[in-house]
């Protein structure tokens, strides 16, 4: 990774195992993500490939974050699914010009767009999931 790479940090910590997993994944992708991004040696195909994969990653998690959340009766689920629809669209958008090879130049900045949104998600949002989980528990 390159010197501008993220690192994982306990404060991203949900507490949920399976979350914190996927959240690390994420982050990982999107890091490969930058620097297939950044070798002039790799295919268009392949960094397209790379694109998807991040895509589908963070659908598939926005999915399980939902259904969790669902099941728990997590009160603040709309407003959640809310900021996860909000990138789902950017990322469809985006995705399109992607698969037609259009707008390379500005993919890294969508990248970093999607790093940053995904960490301000996780401190703002889904930390918030965690303490609504631990109350839960402690008042059991």
């Amino acid at each position: 990774m390159n010197d501008k790479s993220l690192e994982w940090s306990d404060k991203f910590s949900t507490d949920i195992v399976s979350l914190d997993s996927q959240h690390q994944e994420l982050l990982f992708l999107s890091q490969n993500l930058l620097s297939v991004l950044s070798d002039m040696n790799v295919s268009l195909a392949d960094k397209q490939a790379a694109f998807q994969d991040l895509v589908e990653h963070t659908v598939a998690h926005f999915a399980y974050e939902e259904r969790i959340m669902r099941n728990i009766g997590y009160p603040a689920l709309i407003r959640h699914t809310k900021e996860h629809d909000d990138l789902r669209e950017e990322m469809s958008s985006m995705t399109e010009s992607v698969m037609r090879g259009e707008g390379i130049e500005d993919w890294k900045g969508l990248v970093s767009l999607v790093q940053v949104w995904v960490l301000r998600h996780i401190v703002a949002s889904d930390t918030q999931f965690r303490e609504y989980i631990q109350r839960e528990d402690d008042e059991s």
